[in-house]
């Protein structure tokens, strides 16, 4: 019997940072500098400092992207980190995987609510911004939309007022498509 694989230690850089892509996209929202420490700690053999070195090189790389998500700075997957984990996914160690896969979901089990509000201020262009909301119960999306907002100061505004209540928003995106439908409905009469 080969015991070769059960202390799988972690120390190619480049599989360590694939391993935190994955995270990110497994996990299926951005995840805090302290969440993915925490994951990665917990499901695999990697020493501190080479996860924190990964950490730091992947956003110069354009892997991730810094976003604001609840008043925290989190970490969210560029597309090319979202091309990058899908033609290499397959690169990181099945047993890595397993583990960084078992590890989110009792985190995201602990973590809370079915319904879960998501806001967003990112970058659209150069000092020009956006607000990306989502209202999500369990899998299934209730609103997902990105608003222009222009400048920083309007977008943290527009993403406190949705925080304070996402559903009035809900509510109102809702009440206006019906009011559109019926319109559309009277001019075909």
């Amino acid at each position: 019997m080969n015991f070769d694989n059960i202390y799988y230690r972690l120390n190619d850089p480049g599989e360590i940072r694939l391993c935190i892509l994955l995270c990110i996209r497994y996990a299926g929202e951005p995840l805090s500098d302290g969440d993915i420490k925490h994951i990665m700690l917990s499901s695999t053999s990697v020493e501190f400092i080479d996860l924190c070195d990964a950490l730091d090189k992947l956003l110069p790389e354009n892997y991730t992207k810094n976003v604001w998500r609840d008043e925290v700075e989190k970490l969210d997957l560029t597309q090319q980190g979202i091309e990058m984990i899908d033609v290499f996914d397959d690169k990181i160690t099945a047993s890595v995987r397993a583990s960084i896969k078992r590890t989110i979901d009792e985190y995201l089990n602990r973590e809370g609510p079915k319904t879960q509000v998501k806001c967003i201020v990112t970058p659209a262009e150069r000092n020009l911004y956006n607000v990306e909301v989502e209202i999500t119960e369990g899998k299934t999306t209730l609103l997902s939309m990105t608003v222009f907002t222009g400048n920083k100061e309007k977008a943290a505004r527009y993403a406190k007022g949705f925080r304070k209540n996402p559903m009035e928003l809900y509510t109102k995106v809702i009440e206006s498509l019906a009011n559109l439908a019926d319109d559309a409905e009277k001019e075909n009469e």
